[in-house]
């Protein structure tokens, strides 16, 4: 079975999918985002990271993981 959903705020997106991910059953066949404010070089780094993620390379971060690991240091 397919099923598609539309998230309406972008910004639920990631956890989202780090929560559906934790079903063994559940198979994420793609993820398609139509934001036009999103530049396409921004859009080719995303789908090159949602590959390496398919292909279990690497993993989604917790956004508040990363805060904490640089909150404080100048960027």
């Amino acid at each position: 079975m397919v099923l598609t959903i539309n998230i309406k705020d972008p910004k639920d997106i990631a956890s989202f999918l780090n929560l559906i991910r934790k079903f063994d059953y559940v198979e994420i066949v793609d993820v398609k985002e139509n934001n036009p404010e999103i530049p396409i070089e921004h859009r080719i780094l995303l789908d090159e990271r949602l590959k390496r993620i398919e292909d279990r390379t690497t993993s989604f971060k917790n956004w508040d993981l990363i805060r904490n690991k640089y909150e404080g240091k100048a960027i």
